[in-house]
């Protein structure tokens, strides 16, 4: 897998770097699983955001209703 990603930036925040579109899915999965635990302690749910080409970030964000995951593209 080419990602550069995912590593914890901060507890509950997970920064992604993809240079292989194939390795999308599998990237963004794991990082959700890393802040997993943030997002039930918490009782949020879970934000990816699309920051660019290949970029992503996946946190905790009390703006997202527990047990869901949402989506957005800066």
């Amino acid at each position: 897998m080419t990602a550069t990603a995912p590593w914890q930036t901060s507890p509950g925040v997970v920064e992604v770097r993809i240079e292989d579109a194939t390795d999308v899915d599998k990237a963004l999965d794991e990082a959700v699983a890393a802040v997993l635990d943030s997002a039930i302690r918490h009782h949020t749910g879970i934000l990816v955001t699309k920051t660019g080409p290949g970029r992503y970030t996946v946190r905790a964000h009390p703006a997202v209703p527990f047990g869901l995951t949402r989506q957005q593209y800066k």
